[in-house]
Order: structure tokens, then C-alpha cells, then sequence
């Protein structure tokens, strides 16, 4: 019951494929990686994906895609997104460890931990590691004891109040971070983790107090996001940062190890990774308090789970995470995603060639 429906030609998988036989050698991970993407697999049959409420559109544009794909005469294959936590779903997709027995884990989008702020005078915030870790810890409270990190720019006489409540993960993303630029305080963080807060309240911070957010969060919200000061560049003299926007997030992302296993795989920021562009070119300064959305796999007596998060890893699904506030994943790190998540799944052949 299962087909694979051919819908573009990409030329890199044309040219890696000519003359290959049914004698031949499997191919190498990059040209099999090009014939996937020229195909998705259809299997017969519905099944429910969970997601947070603020994820709802992007798994809905999905779903939406989705529908649109496996059709007759294929085998119909479609995904029903909801938010209810009390339905047993087949899949999950969250930055949070799944609810279910997870068969198989995969990423599928990056999110990031970042500092928000309520300061209308100052459009710009730059931060350095040392700076923020004080202000989570409570050492630093004035707005004016961050001027080393905005050079030209004054900043108020004015306490700094930390909202009490952060989510969990993105709070675990800068703690982490953190302590990868040997910067974290080893006093107690006056700012507490809390499983998928209500997002409304950021909306409400007050005149000089931050937050720690999901970027996801703060795109929605319209809040603004300090970058982390790294140094003052020695020809211009200007601030050297790390901006927590799509391109300084994927740029972080390029930087995560990957760990695989037989359930999937997982990934963390290796510091050690040089950084690369997702459009090619020199990548910026990696903001690096970054963390995988991941996909599970809820049931295994269907290949539809799997068929659908094949589908969702297709380039042209990624490119419409940016739309919805989350960041695509690094090329490396999808391919790999698409692999285990298609373990089972028939895989997309050349034609053999005589």
C-alpha cells in the first residue's frame, strides 16, 4: 500500500545517478539525499500530530501541503494537527520531551533561548555573557551597568526587574550556553523554568524588565531580543555580536553535533564546529543558546508516522519554517533526520541505465 510519487527534477541527483545499474554499488548519503528530494512516500491512511498552540500554523500549513500530495490515485495520506494534549496522537512534534513512548525522534526545526527587554528609548540591546548571566542571577540591576556592551549608546539610570518565570527549554539553551562561553554564575538564577508558559504574559512585560524567551515567542509577540556583545572589532571599533535573528540561529544550528542511535537522533551546539552560512556565504557571528524542535514517532503499527515526518523534512516544507518563527535546520542535519525517519520507508531508486 505504499508509493513513492515523483514530482521534480533536481540536476544534482540526475547527474550523480547517470550510468548507475541495479548492479551498482548504494549510493553515497548526498546522492541519495538528492533522490529523496525529488520524491515523498505516500502510505494509505490518517493519523493525529500534536504540537504547542504556537506551532499550530506551521503544522497545519503542513497538514494543508500534506493533503494536497497523497492523493488518488496514490495512496491518500493525510495528518489531522492538534493542540489538545488530552488526544492520543501518533506523532508529536515539540521542543519538549514527548508525552508518549517516542519509537523514533528526529529534528525537524530549530528554536532559541533569548533575553527580551521593554526599554523603548534603546533600539538596540547588546549583552555579553558575563552581563546576562548577572542579570539572571541578580548581581547585575541597573540598565546603566550594561554601557561597556553598547559603546556610544547611554542607557538609563534604571533598575532592571527580571520577569520570574521563563520557558523551560529556551532558559536551558542560555544556561547552557552560558557555561560554553565559561560564563555562568554559580549563584541561584532568580528566574524560575516553567513547562510551556503562557505566552500572552511576555506581552505584558513592564517599563525596564526582561525576560527569557522562546525566539519563537518574541517574533510573535513583536519583543525585542539582545544580542550577545562578543568584543569591539579592532578596525572599527564597533560591537562584534551575535544576533539572535534567522541567520545568526541557523548559524548556531550549523554548530550542533549530532548523536545517532537506533531511536533516532539528537543534537547539541559543539563550539568546536566551524560555523556555515545557509545561504553559502561567510556565516555570522552563531548565536549558539540554540535547541532542536523535535518530531516523535508515537506508533509503530503504521509507516504513516514516518511517512509524514519524511514529508515535513523535505527542503520545501523547511523553507516555510521561517514564516512561522522557528528556524530550518542545518542541510547536515536534515539529511540525517530524513534518513532515520525513513528507516522502513521504500527508498526512491534512478532507473537503471543499460
Amino acid at each position: 500500500m505504499k508509493s513513492t510519487r515523483l514530482f521534480a527534477t533536481i540536476a544534482i541527483a540526475a547527474s550523480a545517478t547517470i550510468g548507475l545499474t541495479a548492479c551498482d554499488p548504494p549510493m553515497p548519503p548526498e546522492v541519495q539525499a538528492a533522490v529523496a528530494e525529488m520524491s515523498y512516500t505516500c502510505v494509505d491512511g490518517n493519523i493525529v500530530v500534536s504540537s504547542p498552540e504556537n506551532m499550530y500554523d506551521v503544522v497545519w500549513g503542513w497538514s494543508d501541503g500534506l493533503a494536497y500530495s497523497c492523493v488518488d490515485p496514490e495512496p491518500v495520506m493525510t495528518f489531522e494537527a492538534t493542540t489538545d494534549t488530552t488526544v492520543s496522537a501518533d506523532s508529536e512534534i515539540s521542543s519538549y520531551p514527548s508525552t508518549c513512548s517516542a519509537k523514533q525522534t528526529v529534528p525537524v526545526a530549530v528554536d532559541a533561548g533569548v533575553l527580551v527587554f521593554n526599554l523603548p528609548e534603546v533600539g538596540s540591546l547588546n549583552v555579553s555573557a558575563q552581563n546576562m548571566a548577572g542579570i539572571l542571577s541578580g548581581s547585575i540591576t541597573n540598565w546603566s551597568q550594561l554601557a561597556s556592551d553598547n559603546p556610544g549608546y547611554e542607557l538609563p539610570n534604571l533598575p532592571i526587574a527580571v520577569f520570574p518565570e521563563a520557558d523551560t527549554i529556551a532558559l536551558k539553551a542560555v544556561v547552557d550556553f552560558l557555561e560554553l562561553s565559561s560564563s555562568a554564575s554559580d549563584k541561584e538564577l532568580i528566574v524560575e523554568g516553567v513547562p510551556t508558559p503562557n505566552i500572552d504574559q511576555y506581552g505584558l512585560l513592564e517599563y525596564g524588565q526582561v525576560a527569557v524567551v522562546p525566539y519563537s515567542y518574541s517574533v510573535s509577540l513583536g519583543l525585542y531580543p539582545a544580542a550577545i556583545f562578543l568584543e569591539l572589532d579592532e578596525e572599527s571599533g564597533e560591537p562584534s555580536v551575535a544576533v539572535p535573528d534567522l541567520e545568526g540561529i541557523q548559524s548556531g544550528a550549523s554548530q550542533f553535533a549530532i548523536t545517532k542511535t537506533d531511536s533516532g537522533i539528537s543534537v547539541k551546539v559543539d563550539p568546536r564546529i566551524t560555523p556555515s552560512a545557509a545561504s553559502g556565504f561567510v556565516a555570522p557571528n552563531p548565536y549558539q543558546a540554540v535547541y532542536p524542535v523535535n518530531y516523535y514517532t508515537c506508533n509503530s503499527d503504521t509507516l504513516v508516522p514516518r511517512a509524514v515526518g519524511k514529508f515535513i523534512l523535505r527542503l520545501d516544507q523547511q523553507g516555510s519554517l521561517g514564516g512561522y518563527n522557528y528556524a530550518p535546520l542545518a542541510e547536515n542535519i536534515r539529511i540525517e533526520s530524513l534518513f532515520s525517519i525513513s528507516k522502513g520507508l521504500p527508498t526512491p531508486t534512478p532507473t537503471p541505465t543499460e
